[in-house]
């Protein structure tokens, strides 16, 4: 059976993918490390402070949905397109923090945070090694895409991203509809993301929290020549 889908996409798609899958699992990571280190031990106890990826990875959100995601719309590197992914929530008691309210809040930013800096340190990398080999530089350009993807995932109000948690916290929405709603959120997002004018919204806020980190890549490119 032909999907359509050539040898190349496939060499781009699960490039893309491991890409992703790093990032998650470093943003994953940092939360835990950071819950940690804030005084709850949570995550150490279920052995979250960890960059070993499986303890961290989700069924439906590391592998299922992010996969059907990148090979439906077959990304290409460099190419900026949305897709669904997360992983397993990091189990944090804010009762254990010395701060609760502030540092739950430092915890529940802690992988957008990661984010941010894994797309500047990718525009600073890429940007330095475009000149001697552009296909290297390339692979920095899609972290780019991937990470600004995931810092709008992270700011969607809608469980179970980071964004409702924080309304959940905050007593926006209770843990019964918190629960509720991510059973089918990513079913949702699935059909909403097919949509023409909901991807259009979508990429543009994309692109719109790429745009800083493009500007410092090519501002680099433009210096080593």
């Amino acid at each position: 059976m032909d999907f359509g889908i050539t040898p190349a996409d496939l060499r781009a798609g699960l490039i893309f993918y491991l890409l992703l899958i790093a990032c998650l699992v470093l943003r994953a990571f940092s939360q835990a490390w950071l819950a940690d280190r804030l005084g709850d031990h949570t995550p150490r106890d279920e052995g979250r402070v960890t960059l070993y990826p499986v303890p961290h990875l989700d069924l439906l959100g590391s592998v299922i949905l992010p996969l059907i995601c990148i090979f439906f719309l077959q990304p290409r590197l460099g190419q900026i397109n949305f897709f669904l992914a997360w992983t397993n929530p990091v189990p944090i008691n804010s009762a254990n923090f010395r701060s609760p309210e502030r540092h739950y809040l430092f915890t529940q930013l802690a992988g957008c945070g990661t984010s941010v800096l894994l797309a500047l340190g990718s525009a600073i990398a890429g940007g330095m090694l475009y000149v001697a080999s552009q296909q290297s530089a390339e692979i920095f350009v899609t972290l780019i895409g991937i990470n600004a993807m995931l810092i709008v995932l992270d700011l969607l109000p809608v469980p179970p991203l980071p964004g409702a948690m924080l309304l959940r916290h905050w007593g926006f929405i209770s843990e019964e509809r918190f629960s509720q709603v991510a059973r089918w959120s990513g079913l949702v997002f699935m059909i909403a993301i097919n949509i023409p004018p909901v991807r259009t919204a979508l990429g543009f806020l994309i692109a719109l929290v790429a745009l800083p980190f493009a500007k410092i890549y090519e501002v680099i490119i433009l210096a080593m020549r």
